[in-house]
């Protein structure tokens, strides 16, 4: 497996403990929650999502479904969805940025309004990487050789991820922190 391949996949692995993390929290919405929510928390993870999601882990992706679909391979119809899906997926994670924004603002917004879009949010978000995960990332090992994987390096800038890579934890600590606590949390 190519290194920008492992890497790709880890942050598949650390957007899905994002997502629980803001699925725990979006619960707080529910009318029966014996909580609030951390809306610090929420705000964060959504930036995150919009800061490395959106702005490097799905535009490399792309670069690599480019080269797949280049290379007619049968999996190529699912390949231009997942890239869909990929401008599905920004526009939806700015429209929750906004409306969770509005909740840290005062502005009045239903909370079913707001447990209604995150959901659907985080289970696209989950069914995507599923997708991916399942039918396209292990064609990168056998669609691609050592040249393409050269040729991909030279189209993209690696990127350390803010929230999850030791050296870069500063503006998300409080987030990466909180997630650490509620895994521990869960396991006891």
């Amino acid at each position: 497996m190519h290194k920008l391949q492992r890497k790709l996949q880890t942050d598949h692995l650390h957007l899905l403990r994002l997502l629980k993390c803001l699925s725990h929290e979006i619960d707080c919405y529910d009318y029966d929650s014996q909580r609030s929510a951390d809306l610090a928390v929420i705000l964060s993870a959504l930036d995150y999502m919009t800061v490395y999601s959106d702005k490097w882990h799905h535009p490399t992706e792309d670069i690599i479904f480019d080269r797949l679909i280049k290379k007619a391979v049968k999996e190529s119809d699912l390949i231009k969805e997942l890239r869909n899906e990929h401008q599905t997926i920004t526009q939806e994670t700015h429209k929750i940025h906004e409306l969770f924004r509005n909740v840290a603002e005062d502005c009045v917004v239903s909370a079913n309004e707001l447990l209604t879009a995150a959901r659907h949010f985080i289970g696209l978000q989950k069914q995507h990487i599923e997708k991916e995960s399942e039918h396209i990332y292990p064609l990168m090992d056998t669609a691609l050789s050592d040249e393409d994987w050269n040729a991909i390096e030279k189209e993209i800038t690696l990127q350390n991820d803010p929230l999850f890579d030791e050296t870069s934890k500063k503006e998300y600590d409080h987030l990466y922190r909180f997630i650490v606590d509620l895994e521990k949390s869960k396991q006891e």
